[in-house]
């Protein structure tokens, strides 16, 4: 009798893992399921000829204990107001400012609030270290345009009148 109540014992761990897994939803479900699974067969037992042992009651005792837990634990989950949804981190993005990681012909890399975020050029060509800002900000794409309004650290190109040639602001092309 102790071998079946591991048994069960193994089994309703199983079905809350599965559950603590899937989310609070699936959390609820396994814990009414691992408790109907003892309390089933606590009542086969019973009505059995054959005697508990204080192992078995003490495992079974351990059953409920876990079930009634993973239930209150879903319960909470489902209950609980949810956090601030990943749409809504997207959206935050938008009219963000950053730098461009590497050249954007249209698509490439750009750093905004300090992480890496793959990104198309709403317009052109934007070079790299050019500032942008974020129009569309879709799952883990951006979409940007040049920060017309930050060039600080902006690499823009200008014509020499004198020569015609470009300049690029005193900085050397290594």
């Amino acid at each position: 009798m102790v071998i079946v109540s591991l048994v069960l014992l193994a089994l309703t761990l199983l079905v809350i893992a599965a559950g603590l897994h899937l989310g609070p939803h699936s959390s609820v479900g396994a814990g009414v399921s691992s408790f109907v699974i003892a309390g089933v067969a606590v009542s086969v037992l019973a009505s059995s000829t054959s005697s508990f042992t204080t192992l078995t009651l003490l495992i079974y005792g351990l059953i409920f204990l876990i079930s009634l837990g993973t239930i209150a634990l879903g319960l909470k989950g489902v209950l609980s107001k949810p956090k601030t949804s990943t749409p809504q981190r997207y959206k935050s993005l938008l009219g963000r400012t950053g730098v461009a990681s590497t050249d954007l012909a249209p698509s490439g890399t750009v750093m905004v609030d300090g992480e890496s975020w793959s990104a198309d050029a709403l317009e052109g060509v934007i070079s790299k270290g050019d500032n942008i800002f974020v129009v569309e900000a879709n799952q883990i794409h951006l979409k940007v345009a040049i920060d017309t309004f930050n060039t600080s650290t902006s690499t823009s190109v200008e014509l020499n009148e004198s020569t015609g040639k470009e300049n690029n602001n005193g900085k050397d092309d290594h």
